[in-house]
């Protein structure tokens, strides 16, 4: 009597979910990250919502590279908003910085001036 071998049948090996998140999240952060850039007083959100987009995104294209994400190019379009978005972010605070500095500089102006005329009306 000859044993044969029988072998269990071989179990395909169960899918991996992709993990496509981060580059989606990026993708969000990216996009309100730059809408809000667009309105200066809103530089400090505008920087925030870029970098940690940035950072998402990153991530999320190196997971795209190893295979355990389908989603480059949702990914690389989350990395070039949030770049945007920080970029708006940094012009934002330029303008609010001057701003302020060119409003500081007119009121030192005006006191001066007002100053300067209350003596002469007290002489």
């Amino acid at each position: 009597m000859s044993h044969a071998h029988h072998s269990p049948a071989q179990q395909p090996a169960p899918a991996v979910a992709a993990r496509n998140g981060l580059g989606l999240t990026a993708l969000i952060l990216g996009l309100v990250g730059a809408l809000s850039g667009l309105v200066p007083i809103l530089f400090w959100l505008s920087g925030t919502l870029g970098l940690i987009g940035l950072v998402l995104g990153l991530v999320g294209r190196s997971r795209a590279k190893k295979g355990s994400a389908t989603n480059r190019k949702t990914a690389l379009a989350g990395v070039l908003l949030s770049l945007a978005a920080f970029a708006l972010g940094v012009w934002g605070l330029v303008v609010v910085v001057t701003a302020f500095g060119d409003a500081a500089d007119e009121l030192d102006k005006e006191l001066d001036s007002g100053a300067a005329a209350a003596v002469r009306v007290v002489r």
